[in-house]
């Protein structure tokens, strides 16, 4: 026993780091492989990355944040985060209380005869406690592996608000452009009716060929039909909207109004920051976090398997209060024990022992890759989105200018038209190149807010990993 003491305190000493793969190695030559500068174009406006936390607040619509936030309390993926958060923290207890000695209350009765002993009855009670000495440090990685899976659910919970608020804002948006869309067409149906009608005024003053007259007549009715096709995708969308908010349709639809107002993309781009290095970037980002922490928890996975191949050492003991009562008269005495020290090696199943090392090894590996590919694709992400801003800053420049143009163009022809000085089909085909160019505008602008939107989440839309869900108060 003396021997097998001095074995344990050795081997404890010797086992705080864990048995499995250096997992400090592994991230940081994944993290090598990034580039050391952003290849895409910087942004013109460095904001302060701080201000992402309330960046919904700073694009100049105040239902925005309102909106999204009211997703969120009624998302189910964030719901089974915030669950699973939970659930880790649950594990986590119970693995830390596997390292300390478990102690339990004990209870008997008997009856009997023996050689040193009449017929009688006894009975005790007292506590008894074990605990399982932690030679190879298998109790310690499953507490290391059990906190970084709780690491991985809190980035896990606040990767699925980021989503949900961008799915909100992109939806909400969306919404409003097709409102503007819809304004510029009722625009270009009224232009039609009013040429209609003056088709029509001076076809029955026989001054006007009835065919010009029929195309008058059908052009206000195909901007009738696009007006009604319109409508109809609004509506979808304000369905949708209410499906994902899931408040009242009636109230939500006073809340939200009419407006066909867009916030400005240039103060969407305002207040976002991106720092020049990018790993830097990244690591603000929690899906990237949670995919480390999956590798940490891999990495410790490992160790919890590989320790179950080695010998178990395990003490036990109690402490008992007796009594004895035969031929009338009763005994009460006192009971302990220390021991006994058991040192426990499995022989027969070691090759499912094996197995599930090499198993947790291939998980190591296997989360390793995954987060290999996390970083690339968020590089990838924010690349992409600094790509788009370039390309649209030079588009809506050319936007408005064609805006500014078709639409003089459109009006100047409009009064040659009612002078005589143009015909019906110069009429439409102006008309057309101004409906065109507004609503091309309309979508350039969407465009530009969903690729601020992309950007934001890419950028990790504000991750703290020291904010964690709380539970729900049961008096709340």
């Amino acid at each position: 026993m003396k021997h097998l003491l001095i074995l344990a305190m050795a081997s404890g000493l010797t086992a705080c780091a864990g048995m499995g793969p250096p997992v400090e190695h592994t991230v940081q030559s994944v993290e090598t492989t990034l580039p050391k500068v952003w290849y895409a174009p910087p942004l013109p406006h460095q904001g302060q990355t701080a201000s992402m936390t309330d960046w919904w607040a700073r694009l100049g619509d105040a239902q925005l944040p309102a909106l999204i936030a009211d997703a969120q309390r009624g998302s189910a993926s964030i719901m089974t985060a915030r669950a699973q958060v939970f659930a880790a923290r649950a594990a986590l207890a119970g693995a830390d209380s596997a390292t300390l000695p478990q102690v339990a209350l004990e209870a008997g009765a008997y009856r009997g005869v023996s050689a040193s002993a009449p017929l009688g009855t006894g009975m005790n009670a007292g506590l008894q406690a074990s605990w399982a000495l932690d030679v190879w440090g298998r109790n310690a990685s499953s507490v290391r592996q059990a906190s970084a899976q709780v690491a991985a659910a809190q980035a896990g919970w606040h990767e699925a608000r980021v989503l949900m608020a961008a799915e909100t804002a992109r939806l909400y948006l969306g919404w409003r452009s097709c409102l503007a869309q819809k304004a510029v067409i009722d625009s270009d149906r009224a232009s039609r009716s009013v040429t209609a009608r003056s088709a029509a005024d001076t076809e029955r003053a026989g001054l006007l060929a009835p065919a010009t007259a029929a195309l008058a007549r059908a052009g206000q009715a195909d901007a009738e039909s696009r007006l009604a096709q319109q409508n109809r995708q609004c509506e979808q969308q304000f369905k949708g909207i209410v499906a994902l908010v899931g408040a009242d349709e009636p109230r939500l639809r006073e809340r939200l109004g009419t407006t066909t107002a867009l916030p400005d993309p240039t103060v969407a781009g305002s207040v976002l920051g991106v720092a020049a290095v990018p790993l830097a970037v990244i690591r603000q980002r929690p899906d990237v976090a949670r995919a480390q922490q999956e590798l940490v928890a891999a990495a410790e996975g490992v160790g919890v398997a590989r320790a179950a191949l080695w010998p178990s050492l395990s003490l036990t003991g109690n402490l008992l209060r007796n009594r004895f009562t035969t031929g009338g008269e009763s005994t009460t005495f006192n009971t302990w024990s220390a021991g006994p020290l058991t040192l426990n090696l499995p022989l027969i199943g070691r090759a499912g022992l094996n197995a599930s090392s090499e198993a947790a090894s291939a998980r190591y590996e296997a989360a390793a890759l995954g987060y290999a590919n996390v970083l690339r694709r968020a590089i990838a992400e924010v690349e992409q989105s600094l790509v788009a801003l370039e390309a649209l800053r030079t588009q809506l420049a050319a936007s408005q200018k064609a805006v500014a143009g078709y639409t003089r163009s459109f009006e100047a022809t409009e009064a040659r038209y009612r002078v005589g000085l143009a015909n019906l089909n110069e009429l439409e085909e102006a008309r057309r190149l101004k409906l065109n160019a507004d609503s091309g505008a309309v979508a350039l602008q969407l465009d530009h807010l969903n690729t601020w939107i992309a950007l934001y989440v890419a950028l990790g839309g504000g991750f703290d990993p020291q904010i964690a869900p709380e539970p729900v108060r049961k008096d709340s």
